[in-house]
């Protein structure tokens, strides 16, 4: 699926998922372009939740979209997003940290949802699902006529007994309903 073109998801709710690594972002990025290179100017929003680029061993964790210079996207994200559990050394730490970023981000959809765009894309979403509201989100999803999003779904990282893990995959499951497509990479 990696081959998946916008022309094939246009008009419908799809969801990259994968582990660290796999190539999210970057299809995340490529479809970014070539919708911005059909869809009309002021059309697409992208919510960009992801935390900075970051090495963990040999493999790089994170990264934000690299957004086409054209005048199609309002981009939208908060000042500062921060990997919990790469971050926090306790798992009081990994969930204050997660709630840090679920606050910082919950303003950003709901500017989406108070002025949507027929198109969205939203990188990292699980970033907001570990301490946010599934149905803040669903409501995003369901405004687009085309949602992509990108989402963590894997064992790399190690949430030092906050559960975030486990809640981020709780509640992409209650989420997975509204999706037309899913890629696993």
């Amino acid at each position: 699926m990696k081959g998946i073109s916008y022309a094939a998801i246009r008009g419908k709710k799809t969801l990259i998922r994968g582990d660290v690594g796999k190539g999210k972002t970057r299809l995340l990025s490529r479809l970014l372009s070539e919708a911005a290179e059909s869809e009309g100017a002021g059309s697409i929003t992208v919510i960009d939740m992801a935390p900075g680029e970051r090495s963990v061993g040999e493999r790089k964790v994170g990264g934000q979209l690299v957004i086409p210079a054209l005048p199609v996207a309002r981009y939208i994200a908060p000042e500062r997003v921060v990997a919990p559990r790469l971050e926090g050394a306790t798992a009081e730490e990994v969930v204050r940290l997660a709630m840090r970023n679920a606050s910082a981000l919950e303003p950003c959809l709901a500017q989406y949802i108070a002025s949507p765009t027929p198109v969205l894309f939203v990188n990292d979403l699980t970033i907001y699902l570990q301490c946010g509201k599934a149905e803040l989100l669903g409501e995003a999803i369901t405004l687009a006529k085309t949602f992509v999003g990108a989402a963590y779904w894997g064992d790399f990282f190690d949430d030092k007994g906050s559960g975030i893990n486990e809640k981020e995959r709780l509640l992409l499951g209650k989420l997975i309903g509204l999706f037309d497509i899913v890629v696993d990479l």
